[in-house]
């Protein structure tokens, strides 16, 4: 344990010397505040990150599975691919020094983006899998939110989740690890991720009851790889407070309805959708669909490092491609704060921020 909180410990140092050297960033100046409700923290993994986890384990040779030829950048890939991807990624994930690292090295990425709130997913259902207890995992990720929040200015807080092709009896521990860690250790939600296909939503009904009788935030990823009744049985069968992606919903006219008399917020994830394949082309996303029928919404990154995306781009190209305006993606930063698990928290970062009026 004391050799992992010096190796936290001097990751932090190095992050200081860094930052005193100055920052690098694709987009100069001050980034207008932005905030984000559905990014995950191994998607955050970048290929330097990657190789250096895979010398540290003694695996030199995992990383030509996952990026191009130069190291610089992940490979191109559909949503099965990804999957496979995902899963080489979390292999290099196996300390909490490890996770307390990537979740540095997501600080840094939100901050450059202009991100000032994030509830960032983390994948417990895959740590149990591999026999790793999240709770000491859960500890280093509080400890790197507050050294992120000190350092770079980001409030982050926390989603565990659980993976759907697991079933219902795997989800439990996942859940109840959550549970432990609590709104104490920054979890202010649980999530469902994984292939969409593989098991009916409805089928973790009663965990996601459960969540909801803890006062924690439901959040499930619906209608990015299956048909518009996956987002249905989310809405119907979970209560799900927020949808992630959502995107086959726009060609179902009763879902449509469902979303507009439950109000879900959607979490839309337009860039990571033309990358899994869930949408041939950007212009196909139905952001404006979901805006004329008056459905609370915002933009996201999902997996940043992985699909290289940042939170600002994705509403650049919103209002390059789809016709976004400032005023609704305005809008939608202010319905992301109200839809954020910790209101309070988020709130107070966007008023400072300048999002929401003082």
């Amino acid at each position: 344990m004391r050799d992992e909180q010096k190796e936290r410990r001097q990751d932090t140092v190095e992050r200081s010397v860094a930052r005193e050297e100055g920052p690098s960033s694709d987009h100069p100046g001050r980034p207008e505040p932005l905030i984000e409700l559905h990014t995950h923290l191994e998607g955050a993994v970048t290929p330097a990150r990657l190789i250096q986890l895979a010398e540290k384990y003694g695996q030199p040779g995992l990383p030509a599975a996952c990026l191009e030829a130069d190291g610089s950048r992940y490979r191109s890939t559909d949503f099965a691919a990804f999957l496979e991807l995902f899963k080489h990624v979390t292999l290099m994930l196996r300390s909490p020094a490890d996770f307390h690292a990537v979740a540095l090295d997501l600080g840094e990425q939100l901050a450059a983006d202009g991100v000032v709130y994030a509830e960032v997913t983390v994948a417990y259902g895959v740590m149990q899998r591999r026999q790793i207890d999240p709770r000491p995992v859960q500890r280093a990720l509080h400890e790197a939110a507050a050294v992120i929040a000190e350092t770079v200015g980001v409030v982050v807080r926390w989603l565990p989740d659980a993976v759907r092709q697991w079933g219902l009896e795997a989800a439990w521990p996942a859940w109840e690890a959550a549970a432990t860690c609590g709104r104490e250790l920054g979890v202010v939600g649980f999530g469902l991720g994984g292939d969409e296909t593989s098991v009916s939503c409805g089928t973790f009904a009663p965990l996601f009851a459960d969540v909801r009788i803890e006062g924690l935030g439901v959040t499930i990823h619906a209608g990015e790889a299956a048909g518009p009744e996956s987002v249905r049985q989310a809405i119907e069968l979970c209560f799900a407070d927020r949808i992630g992606h959502a995107v086959s919903a726009a060609a179902d006219p009763l879902v449509m309805a469902l979303l507009a008399a439950r109000r879900p917020f959607l979490e839309l994830c337009p860039g990571s959708n033309v990358v899994t394949g869930a949408i041939a082309a950007l212009k196909e996303h139905p952001l404006a669909a979901f805006l004329e029928a008056g459905l609370s919404c915002c933009l996201n990154t999902d997996d940043r490092a992985i699909f290289e995306l940042d939170l600002r781009g994705e509403y650049q190209r919103a209002a390059d491609t789809l016709g976004l305006s400032a005023s609704a993606a305005r809008r939608m930063q202010e319905q992301a704060v109200a839809a954020a698990f910790d209101a309070g928290v988020a709130t107070e970062a966007a008023r400072l921020a300048g999002i929401l009026p003082g």
